[in-house]
């Protein structure tokens, strides 16, 4: 089975690329506040509401661990272990995961985990609640673990075989036309 390397979004390493808002929300490279989202079909599947997924501004606790949103993710800690992966900001990584996650495990207290495989013996996961004051899912924090976190736990959804490899195949075509020619 290949892995797919964690560094395939184009330009994603570009620490120079602002990171906007609107509001309360972090916006994606393109400008919008949805990051992904768990569609109609993904959603009768594991029973839960469909949505988009956003990512908040969010807060962190400077005494603790506890914390949501993109100052949760990118306390010290955590940018240093995405940044060692390759992701310049929270954005970044959590679009990598949102935009097409391979799995989705139930969570604690009616959360999502979207699981994202990848490389060096590593899975990025994001932690998804439903939003109070909508109808789409938060991104309450996300991070990288080691590949067997999951191992005895059956995904409420999973993406197939061909999704993935179809993935790859884009992921890799758009990483050649964006090289320079020799």
């Amino acid at each position: 089975m290949q892995t797919r390397a964690f560094r395939h979004i184009e330009g994603m390493n570009s620490g120079s690329d602002p990171v906007r808002h609107d509001g309360e929300y972090v916006l994606t490279r393109d400008g919008s506040r949805d990051f992904g989202e768990i569609s109609a079909e993904i959603a009768r599947e594991i029973r839960r509401q469909a949505g988009k997924i956003r990512l908040r501004i969010g807060a962190q606790d400077v005494n603790s661990e506890r914390g949501y949103g993109e100052r949760h993710i990118e306390r010290p800690k955590r940018v240093k272990e995405i940044k060692l992966l390759g992701f310049a900001r929270a954005r970044d990584f959590v679009a990598y995961i949102a935009e097409a996650y391979d799995a989705i495990y139930e969570g604690n207290s009616g959360s999502l985990i979207l699981y994202k495989e990848g490389a060096r013996h590593t899975e990025a996961v994001c932690r998804l609640e439903p939003s109070e004051d909508g109808d789409f899912w938060d991104v309450k924090t996300a991070y990288i673990t080691r590949k067997d976190s999951k191992r005895n736990k059956k995904p409420l959804w999973e993406r197939s075989q061909s999704g993935r490899n179809s993935e790859l195949v884009r992921a890799q075509t758009k990483q050649r036309a964006a090289s320079p020619q020799r």
